[in-house]
């Protein structure tokens, strides 16, 4: 009788671990269940962007676009409403360090003295997100930059 009750706890020994590990890679899997991630994803593996890269151009598209289209060309379906039209990334990032881009994500034009149209995102994004924008708009100034 001992015997078999050592078999036995040794068997739900290893079905306990068996699972747990299953549940482990169940949860990691979750964490990219949402579709559009997954989308960007592949684009970005295509089109040879990083992690951080392939984020940005994720919020980009999520918190940018409507108004500067999605090249970044200040060509977004919102962009006839608002006057000065968005500039075209494309020419005008070129003129100016990442640094400075950082600071009109993070607090709006109005953060350096221009339009007050370009809400500041640095209450809503982590820090992170901010990094991500600005390493997907060296990709738009610079495509070589992937």
């Amino acid at each position: 009788m001992t015997r078999f009750l050592r078999t036995l706890s040794a068997l739900l020994i290893v079905a306990v671990v068996a699972a747990s590990g299953a549940a482990c890679r169940k949860e990691s899997e979750a964490l990219y269940a949402d579709p559009l991630i997954n989308v960007f994803t592949e684009r970005a593996r295509d089109e040879g962007l990083t992690r951080e890269q392939t984020d940005g151009k994720r919020l980009f598209a999520r918190y940018c676009a409507t108004c500067h289209g999605d090249a970044g060309q200040g060509d977004g379906q919102n962009a006839y409403n608002l006057d000065p039209e968005p500039p075209d990334f494309s020419e005008s990032l070129k003129l100016h360090q990442p640094s400075y881009w950082r600071r009109i994500i993070e607090g709006g034009s109005a953060a350096v003295g221009r339009s007050p149209q370009c809400p500041p995102w640095g209450r809503m994004l982590a820090s992170s997100d901010l990094d991500a924008l600005v390493g997907y708009l060296q990709v738009l100034t610079n495509p070589s930059a992937r």
